[in-house]
This record gives C-alpha cells, structure tokens and sequence, in this order.
C-alpha cells in the first residue's frame, strides 16, 4: 500500500523550493538578531531517506545550526530520499560518499550491513529499553565513541542523537513472546542484527519499505510515530506495549568532498549543535511516544503486554545474539558498561499503554464541508508567495474521538490527532501545529495558525473567505 503523501498540492510547491537548492551552493543570507548583513550563507543538503516526515530531532539539530553559526550555515532537508526502497539507507550511504547530497542521517542500525560494527552493543536486543537509560549512555559518551567507526564507510561521522524506542507491532495477534512470533514474517528495516535478533526470537525477517502494506505479514517492528505515520493502524492491531526491542539513534554523516569546502569555524558548528541537541532529541522522542499512544489507541489498536514468564523467554531466546556480540572485544565492554548504566539507573523498561477513554465530547465533533473556486482562496499572510493552490471542489473535516479525518475535493484523505482546549485546537500528524476555532452556529473558523512549514496546510484550514458548514452530527 503506498503511503499518501502529505497534501499534494502543497509538496509541490514544497518541491519547487528545493529545486532551487543544490548541493554545496551559498545564497545571500538576511539580516537578522546578532548576524551579519550582506553575509553569504553556506547552504548544506540533508538526505532524508525518513519520507516526508522530517525527524524532530533533527529539526532541532538544524535550529541549532542556524542559531550558533548566526545564520551563515544553513541545512536543507532533501525529503523522501529514496522513498519506497526496502533498502534506503545502505543506498543513501552510498549516495552520500558520491557527493549526492552533502549529508545525510541514516539509523545506527543500517552500518552493519556496510561492515561497521561499532554500533551493535547500542543496538543489542532489549537492553537499552528506557529513554533514561538511553540518556545515561549518551551522557556517558557512548555513541560518540562508536562514531568513530563510520569512516570505513567512506564517509564522516558528524555525530549521533537520540532516537525513539522501537516495539513489536502485531497484525493479527498480540506478539508477546517467542511462541507467538514463532514461523510470522516480520518486516524489518535492513539491519543484521536485527534480523538476527528477530530470528532468535523465531520470526522470519523480511527487509521491505517502511510504508509497505503489513496486511500479509505477521508485524513489523517500528517506532510508535512511524506507525501513526504510516497509517499501519489500517493493517495492524497489536503493540507489545512493555517490549523496548532498541533505540533507534540517528546518526549523522558527510560527504568528505562537501566536508572540505567547510571551514574549520563551520565544522565546529555542525559538531558542536548536535552535541548540544542531545537533551532535546530524547524529549522529542519520548513526546513522540507520549502522544502517539494515545492515538493508535483511539484509532482501535490494542497494547497488550507481555507477563513475566514472557520476557523471561525472549531473554533466554536471545542468549546466543549477547554470545556472539560478546566476541568482538569492544563490544562486549560498550555492553558491559550499558548494562552497568541500566543496573545503577534502576529504570525498568519504558511502557505504552491506552489511556482511560475521555468522556469529553469536543464541540467540533461532526462532519464539516465546504466548497471552494478560485475567488474563495486567499493567501495566508506571511505564505504570500504559494503559487499552486489548492484543489476547488467539495472538501471535507470529520472530526471523531479524537481523529480529525480531512478529505480533499480528489478524495485524498489525511488523518490528524487532535485536541481542543477552550477556542485553541492542537493538531499533531505529518505536521504540527496549533490555532484558534470560532464556532457561529452550524459555521466553523480557524485563525491564528502557530506551526512552522506548514503554511500550505494553514491555507486549506483557514485561508479562505469561506467558513466550515456542519453537514452531519458526531455518531
């Protein structure tokens, strides 16, 4: 099943923009707090092979960047790098020693597949099971060490962040144990030892795209905000909600060829950001999780957990992946000081579950519509710029326990999360963001938008002349 993609019109748009945008190419940079007038700023591709969903966490990375370099160094996200390849991060790798793109962060887990190993020990199944303990190693240094390996890769290590948890996702049938997982197909994002980890565990993995239909496979094992992003709600129903399998960190690297046209002052930058984005990165991961939960649970998906006896099992299940992993010398000292980590922070693992059901109605609850022709549309202000616009015809906004469902004039639809406080709505699916709603009657509004890059999605909700008509009443 291909993913849909957020809002077509506004990706292409999207897309103009960054063909504007090439590899390596310095563009005069505005006056700002603190920077330099007239300055050019240097402007470095990112290859993300994540889709069209940028990482938090390197969003935060890129802040950074611009705030220590005070502008002079920018980075420009390339999305949907290879989007819909079963292998995408091995090939950007590749793409990122061609001189492709300028930089790129691929998951620690991808290297082994490329001959590092200096990740496993951070990886290894079920033990860095709680952001906490995956706190304590960062602080600890681990995986800046571990860094160091990526060189044989024919490209630079610029650092590695925190990333979230990855779990268990069951399609028909709660995956608590080796019984269970016994013969099922799980597909895996490419990793040796997760594979090896998962056959351990007596599943057969299957490398195939993270957005493909899980509907003939037994589950796949992946972050909870990839599963709400990649709508696997529609083709799943499980999440071993006590079940931390491994992070996933995301690990940042360069081309050497655009790492010498940078100073040694912007170096320093790229560096010095993303160690001083650690503590955020891991918020953003647990917030991910923290607000992701709560949404596959209102979309109908369960969060059974695993009993003692079962984790016992896959503990023992997975003797022979520590065996192996201990006969490389430095490995086995990186675990050894994780397992002293999780011994002395004393965190037992972090845990999903379903919230108890709100009887909170939303006043917004309801089916609204309206139709739009090109008179009715306006720019949004401070997005005057957009030159392809939306979709005319009939567009549609359901709002439902919590699901906001919009279906566009062409019959795409997109799923949000949302939440209401008083006159402010809370909206968090491909991109976040927050407004106030008026209601007059059966008439719905949206002003004062609060998002960043979203301003596409600002328009279809409120840059119109037109309010949101109810047509139907919650069921």
């Amino acid at each position: 099943m291909k993913r849909q993609k957020p809002g077509t019109w506004a990706a292409a748009a999207a897309v103009v923009g960054a063909l504007l945008v090439s590899a390596g190419c310095s563009t005069p940079s505005p006056d700002r707090a603190g920077g330099h007038a007239g300055a050019e700023a240097t402007v470095l591709t990112l290859a993300n092979p994540g889709g069209a969903i940028e990482p938090p966490q390197l969003v935060a990375w890129v802040k950074r960047v611009d705030q220590l370099s005070k502008g002079t160094v920018r980075i420009r996200f390339r999305d949907e790098w290879r989007e819909g390849e079963a292998r995408p991060e091995v090939a950007t790798l590749d793409d990122i020693r061609k001189g492709k793109a300028d930089m790129a962060w691929v998951g620690a887990r991808s290297f082994d597949r490329v001959g590092v190993t200096d990740f496993q020990a951070l990886l290894a199944p079920m033990l860095v099971d709680s952001y906490e303990l995956e706190t304590k190693v960062f602080e600890a240094g681990i995986p800046a060490k571990m860094l160091r390996g990526v060189g044989k890769a024919g490209v630079v290590g610029i650092g590695v962040l925190p990333g979230p948890l990855t779990r268990l996702v069951g399609t028909r049938e709660p995956l608590v144990n080796p019984d269970a997982l016994e013969g099922e197909k799980i597909v895996s994002q490419d990793s040796a030892l997760m594979d090896e980890s998962l056959r351990a565990l007596g599943a057969t993995p299957v490398t195939a795209p993270a957005s493909t239909d899980l509907s003939s496979y037994g589950g796949v094992q992946m972050q909870l905000g990839a599963v709400v992003g990649r709508h696997h709600d529609r083709d799943a129903k499980y999440v071993t909600g006590n079940v931390d399998l491994w992070p996933r960190p995301l690990v940042v690297v360069m081309g050497k060829a655009s790492q010498n046209r940078l100073s040694a002052q912007q170096r320093a930058v790229l560096t010095s950001a993303l160690e001083q984005t650690i503590t955020q990165a891991v918020d953003v991961s647990r917030a991910e999780d923290r607000e992701s939960a709560p949404t596959l649970c209102r979309l109908g998906m369960k969060f059974p957990a695993s009993s003692a006896a079962d984790l016992e099992a896959m503990e023992s299940a997975l003797k022979p992946v520590y065996a192996r992993l201990r006969k490389d010398t430095r490995t086995a000292d990186w675990l050894e000081q994780i397992q002293y980590l999780k011994e002395t922070t004393g965190v037992g693992p972090d845990t999903a579950s379903c919230p108890d059901r709100s009887t909170t109605v939303s006043a917004l609850e309801g089916t609204w519509t309206r139709t739009m022709a090109d008179r009715d549309w306006r720019h949004w202000p401070g997005d005057e710029t957009w030159t392809v616009r939306p979709p005319n015809g009939t567009w549609t906004l359901a709002f439902e326990n919590g699901i906001l469902t919009k279906t566009d004039p062409n019959g795409e639809t997109e799923r949000w999360p949302y939440q209401t406080f008083r006159d402010r709505i809370h909206l968090a699916g491909l991109f976040t963001f927050n407004a106030t709603f008026r209601l007059d009657g059966d008439q719905l509004t949206f002003d004062n938008f609060d998002c960043t890059d979203c301003g596409g999605y600002a328009v279809t909700f409120g840059g119109s002349k037109q309010p949101w008509v109810k047509t139907a009443v919650a069921r």
